[in-house]
């Protein structure tokens, strides 16, 4: 990991910690969203399921569907400038 993604990991951690919540779901939807890389539909249907407003990832199966639903997929770095303004 570069100084650049030990960097957003800590400015993340510290959102997180000034009250952002993580909560996780037992029983998501079935989804199949993502053909490529099917074992990451299980992130997006945790979102839906949780009703998320954002999935911060950085995988680029992830990034390619841009938004589902009204969840918003983007970077950590995207997610910083967004929780910046």
């Amino acid at each position: 990991m570069g100084l650049k993604d030990e960097n957003e990991l800590e400015e993340l951690l510290g959102l997180f910690a000034k009250g952002y919540n993580i909560v996780f779901s037992a029983s998501p939807p079935s989804l199949k969203i993502i053909k490529d890389d099917p074992d990451d539909n299980k992130f997006i249907e945790c979102a839906v399921a949780l009703k998320s407003s954002y999935i911060i990832s950085g995988d680029r199966h992830l990034l390619s569907v841009g938004n589902y639903m009204g969840i918003e997929i983007i970077s950590p770095a995207e997610f910083l400038k967004k929780s910046q303004k």
